[in-house]
């Protein structure tokens, strides 16, 4: 037996020396070719390349798939045949950029043997449909996720991420985010708004996942120590949703965080977001402008595309060229040219707006104003017959004029072009299965009491002090929070004449606030909030929480 044994490691050992000697003689060959060399059983393998070369297409043309990033495919040949000539023709007519390295036919076996395999055959039925029958409450989502949690460390990469795609569509989550830690990931849904813990998941289950993740987004699988950001997206009930990454090197490995956009959640009206009385009015009437400027302010997160976006389907297509330019494009939109923004090619949103104006348009949306040469450009095509609608990171309807003052445009310029001001954020509203009420206290009384007050006079009739406020209990229903959905609270700042004048002759911010409270009928984020909260809608705490 042992002289077997030993037998049969001089054997080995003499196949390896074979080997080796074959492997120099061919990387002598591509050298002399002027061709990279690549021994691929020395070589990591992602099997989910087979999406992209097919086992039959590789078997006949004698070829191996070993990298791709995005567009860019490394391609590795045992000779430069007809067959495999036709084959990177096709590629490269596909849209490929195609790299060929020379190999030996031993590493094409060992190539195909990795990724053909039964092992890793995506020949698993995705879920595209979710009966609205088979929903359960977040509770019970959550908990099915956390019981499908050894299938998807099990399952392969496509079927395992199709998993958390449809549970987290199933639980409404705006996000998903996987956190790597020392010993597992963790991965969590963002659910209205808050983080909920989902499970933890091994860390070679999410190198997979975040493998298949960096291929449908068209990232680099081989670089994990700058961030990146990409797109895809996934089909639930014939419904497209569109999935924003960005992942992030982090001290326990790379971070990923993907934002879900469903195109149907921006239907809804503008009275459904929370918009009503005098600033539903104002929103309505803005649609209906010829020219002049609409910015939508908050953090992010706040439903700021989701406000523009449904002020935009409310515009006559039709008659009207709408042009918008993003950064990136979140939802497709029928009857409007949408542009993607590139800064790594020059192509920013200054540029492009000028570019926009040359194709006259009508109607102008921008991502976001980011520099004074955007917002100078947009003040301008403003007061030139154009309807402009864009988003700015501030705090309050108010705090958007000395911002873009500071930025550089000039007030001569910005008091004519402006015509609405939206600050907004999204509040979690009330369970309707599981919220009690309890007598108002002390201090609940005296807030409410110089709300109501200060809300005289503003458009809207306050209601009465009431002897009780709603809050939450927390059932299976909502998750035990309490809270199930999201609503935004509001200020809507209509510009006047004397708003104008105050602006042109450089007034403090304190004086126009001042006017801004006592003649506008703005409502503040807090007070209508509070309208929210005395109708049982969400809670002062929330309101406090997200306006603040």
């Amino acid at each position: 037996m042992a002289e077997a044994g030993t037998n049969k490691k001089l054997v080995n050992r003499a196949q390896e020396v074979k080997q080796q000697s074959k492997e120099r003689a061919i990387m002598a060959k591509a050298k002399e070719l002027d061709m990279p060399y690549v021994n691929l059983m020395m070589t990591p393998i992602n099997p989910d390349l087979v999406r992209t070369l097919s086992k039959e297409d590789a078997e006949q043309a004698g070829v191996a798939l070993f990298l791709q990033t995005g567009k860019k495919l490394r391609i590795a040949v045992v000779d430069l045949d007809e067959k495999a000539q036709a084959l990177i023709e096709k590629l490269r007519k596909s849209g490929y950029w195609v790299e060929v390295s020379l190999c030996s036919e031993e590493s094409i076996g060992a190539a195909h043997k990795i990724y053909f395999t039964e092992k890793y055959k995506k020949e698993a039925e995705l879920a595209t449909v979710v009966k609205e029958e088979d929903l359960g409450s977040v509770a019970q989502e959550i908990a099915g996720l956390q019981e499908l949690k050894s299938k998807i460390e099990e399952a392969q990469y496509n079927v395992g991420m199709n998993y958390i795609e449809v549970g987290a569509y199933k639980t409404n989550a705006s996000d998903i985010h996987f956190q790597p830690e020392e010993k597992n990931v963790l991965v969590r849904f963002r659910i209205d708004g808050v983080l909920k813990p989902v499970f933890y998941i091994e860390k070679t289950t999410y190198e997979g996942l975040l493998k298949e993740i960096k291929y449908l987004s068209h990232l680099k699988l081989n670089i994990t120590d700058i961030p990146q950001d990409g797109q895809y997206y996934f089909t639930i009930n014939q419904r497209q949703i569109n999935v924003r990454v960005s992942t992030l090197p982090t001290h326990y490995g790379e971070a990923t965080v993907m934002r879900l956009l469903d195109i149907q959640k921006t239907t809804i009206p503008l009275e459904e977001l929370g918009f009503e009385g005098v600033a539903l009015k104002n929103m309505q009437e803005a649609a209906t402008l010829t020219h002049g400027m609409v910015l939508v302010t908050g953090p992010t997160g706040s439903g700021k595309t989701t406000t523009l976006y449904t002020l935009l389907k409310s515009i006559d297509t039709k008659a009207k060229k709408v042009i918008t330019l993003e950064d990136p494009i979140e939802y497709n939109l029928e009857g409007i040219s949408q542009s993607q923004i590139d800064e790594d090619n020059d192509y920013n949103f200054a540029i492009g707006l000028r570019a926009v104006l040359r194709q006259n348009p009508d109607v102008i949306m921008i991502g976001e104003i980011r520099d004074l040469e955007t917002a100078e450009t947009a003040a301008q095509a403003s007061l030139t017959g154009h309807l402009v609608l864009s988003t700015l990171h501030t705090n309050s309807a108010i705090e958007s004029i000395p911002r873009l003052v500071n930025m550089g445009v000039k007030t001569f310029i910005l008091a004519p072009a402006m015509d609405l001001i939206v600050a907004q954020r999204l509040v979690r509203k009330l369970c309707t299965n599981c919220a009690e009420s309890k007598p108002l206290t002390d201090s609940e009384k005296l807030y409410l009491s110089k709300m109501l007050e200060s809300i005289k006079g503003k458009g809207i009739e306050p209601p009465s002090m009431p002897t009780e406020l709603k809050h939450p209990k927390g059932c299976e229903k909502c998750g035990e929070s309490g809270y199930l959905g999201q609503i935004a609270i509001s200020e809507v700042l209509r510009f006047d004449q004397k708003l104008r004048d105050l602006i042109l002759e450089n007034k403090p911010l304190a004086e126009i606030y001042d006017y801004v409270n006592k003649n506008s009928k703005m409502l503040t984020l807090h007070e209508d909030g509070v309208l929210k909260a005395v109708r049982g809608v969400t809670t002062l705490e929330e309101v406090d929480r997200v306006a603040k």
